[in-house]
C-alpha cells in the first residue's frame, strides 16, 4: 500500500497510485512524502519502478526495507541518505512478546522528499499523515519539519513504554511488599526481558540520529539542526533511563527475595514456637504412658492422677507462653 503527499507550486496534492506518484516527481514537487506499507513484505511491480527509476534508490536499499534487521543503519548515497531505525508500538500482551512490539522503520531522505517504507501499520505515521493533509501549510512548511515529526514519534514510543514499565513495577512493588506470591517473580522477570529487548536496540538508535546534527549535513539546514539535537539528547536520556530501570528491577528482585525470606522466618518461628510449647506436653504424656505403676497414683488415685498430669502440662505450656511473651519472640 502506497500513499503520498506533495506540494507542487504551492498546491498540495494526495495520491495513492504509485505510477501517477512516478509522474507527478517529474514535475519537481517542492516538498513530497511517500510512505509505503508493505503488507505482505513485498513490493509491487509498481512500487519497485518508483523506487528504482524515479528516485533513483540503490538496489541495496531497497533489499534491506524486504528484509529487515534489528539493527540501525545509516548510509550516504550520492543523492540521498538511506536508514532504518526501530521504535515500540505496544500490542496485546507485550510484557510476554515483547518482541513483536518492535518494528522497523526505513527512510529515504534527499532534496525535497522523505520516502517511508515498512512492513507493520504504524499508527503514528497515519496520524501525521492527515495531520498533514488538513494542515499543509504548518506540518510540510519543510522537509526538516517532516522528519523531525516522525523521529520525535519513535523515541516518543520508548518513552512511552517506560511509563508502562513504571506502573507495572509500582504495582508489583505493592504486591511484593504485601504478600509475595511466585506469580509476582514472572512478572518481574517478563519486565527484565522487556527491557532486555529495548536496552539491545536502544543503545545504538543514537548514532543514527547523530547524523543529522552535524553541521556539513548537506541535507539538513543549519538553523534546524538544534531540532535534530534535541532528538539526539532524548535519544542518549532514553537510554539513561533503560538502565535505570534495568536497575530498579533488580532491586525488585532483591525485595521479592528478602520479602520471601521474611515471610518463610516468620512461618519457621510459629512453628518453632508451637513445637516448644508442646514439648512439656510430649515429655508429661511420655512419663506417664508408661505401663508401670507411679507413685502419684497412691496419692491421687487413678482418676486424679489423670487431671494432675493435664495440669503439670497446662502449667508448663501457660509459663512458656508469658515466658515467650515476655522476650517478645512473637
Amino acid at each position: 500500500m502506497i500513499k503520498a503527499i506533495y506540494s507542487i507550486n504551492g498546491a498540495v496534492t494526495n495520491e495513492y497510485n504509485a505510477i501517477r506518484i512516478a509522474d507527478d516527481y517529474k514535475k519537481k514537487p517542492d516538498i513530497a512524502w511517500i510512505d509505503i506499507h508493505l503488507g505482505n513484505h513485498e513490493l509491487t511491480h509498481d512500487e519497485t519502478a518508483l523506487l528504482s527509476d524515479s528516485f533513483k534508490f540503490h538496489e541495496m536499499s531497497i533489499e534491506d526495507c524486504l528484509f529487515p534487521q534489528y539493527y540501525p543503519k545509516m548510509e550516504e548515497f550520492e543523492n540521498y541518505v538511506f536508514g532504518a531505525i526501530h521504535g515500540i508500538q505496544l500490542k496485546p500482551n507485550y510484557f510476554q512478546e515483547f518482541e513483536n512490539s518492535i518494528y522497523e522503520l526505513n527512510f529515504f531522505v534527499g532534496k525535497g522528499f522523505i520516502v517511508t517504507v515498512h512492513t507493520e501499520e504504524l499508527f503514528f505515521l497515519e496520524t501525521l499523515f492527515e495531520r498533514a493533509k488538513a494542515r499543509p501549510r504548518i506540518e510540510m512548511k519543510s522537509l526538516e519539519n517532516m522528519l523531525y515529526n516522525i523521529f520525535n514519534k519513535v523515541v516518543s514510543s520508548y518513552e512511552f513504554t517506560l511509563e508502562k514499565i513504571d506502573d507495572k513495577l509500582e504495582e508489583l512493588e505493592g504486591d511484593v511488599l504485601e504478600a509475595p506470591e511466585t506469580e509476582n517473580m514472572e512478572e518481574i522477570l517478563n519486565i527484565k526481558k522487556v527491557i532486555f529487548s529495548m536496552r539491545k536496540i536502544a543503545e545504538s538508535q543514537q548514532a543514527s540520529y547523530m547524523y543529522f546534527t552535524r553541521a556539513n549535513n548537506n541535507l539538513i539546514a543549519r538553523e534546524y539542526l538544534v531540532y535534530f539535537r534535541d532528538i539526539n539528547t532524548q535519544c542518549a536520556r532514553m537510554n539513561q533511563a533503560i538502565v535505570m530501570r534495568n536497575q530498579m528491577v533488580v532491586s525488585l528482585i532483591e525485595v521479592y527475595m528478602s520479602s520471601v525470606t521474611v515471610k518463610l522466618t516468620e512461618v519457621m518461628k510459629f512453628l518453632t514456637v508451637i513445637a516448644t510449647i508442646l514439648m512439656p506436653v510430649l515429655v508429661v504424656s511420655s512419663y506417664y504412658g508408661m505401663n508401670v505403676d507411679f507413685p502419684e497414683y497412691l496419692i491421687f488415685g487413678r482418676a486424679g492422677c489423670w487431671s494432675f498430669a493435664m495440669s503439670v502440662m497446662l502449667v508448663f505450656m501457660v509459663a512458656m507462653l508469658i515466658y515467650f511473651k515476655k522476650k517478645k519472640w512473637f
